[in-house]
């Protein structure tokens, strides 16, 4: 059998490619904690200049007068009324008369409903005189509307078939 070499001392070559090694790794390491403490800085300085003109801008800002305010307040109360009206009223009963009509004769062009006033206005096409005449008083017995007036008409002579455009107006809700 041979025998085996065991060398205790190692050469110096090895330790020199460690030593090069680690201190590269020292070196990045402190170059990354050196930018970490650059990057922090900056950042600190950032927030307190932010935070500086934030205060200085609060300062300056006057406060608005309570008049303003309150005049504000009571047009945005009023809008919120009006909305909460157009809201509450009863749509589906309307639509359901206006569209309840059994003939063909007339057909509803637009529905207008003002809801602070508590009217509507229902502009129409009627095929002849006496279609918009019966429609006007099936409206009138219709329980949803009350005090039914016409209020305009007119013969559109531009169409060959010569319809009748009108509008009613009527008081809009269920009444006792």
């Amino acid at each position: 059998m041979d025998a085996l070499k065991l060398d205790y001392l190692s050469s110096g070559r090895n330790f020199w490619l460690g030593a090069v090694a680690l201190a590269v790794g020292l070196s990045g390491a402190a170059y990354v904690a050196w930018s970490y403490h650059a990057g922090s800085q900056k950042i600190a300085q950032q927030e307190s200049l932010i935070a500086s003109i934030r205060t200085e801008k609060a300062s300056r800002m006057d406060p608005l007068p309570v008049e303003t305010d309150t005049e504000q307040t009571t047009l945005e109360t009023a809008q919120a009324k009006a909305i909460i009206l157009e809201l509450n009223l009863p749509w589906k009963e309307l639509f359901a008369a206006v569209e309840s009509y059994q003939k063909d004769d007339v057909a509803v062009l637009s529905i207008e409903p003002d809801s602070q006033k508590g009217l509507v206005r229902i502009t129409a096409e009627a095929k002849s005189l006496d279609s918009m005449v019966t429609y006007y008083a099936y409206l009138q017995k219709t329980p949803l509307f009350r005090e039914v007036e016409l209020v305009s008409h007119q013969l559109q002579d531009q169409d060959p078939q010569q319809p009748i455009r009108f509008m009613l107006q009527a008081k809009w809700g269920v009444h006792p």
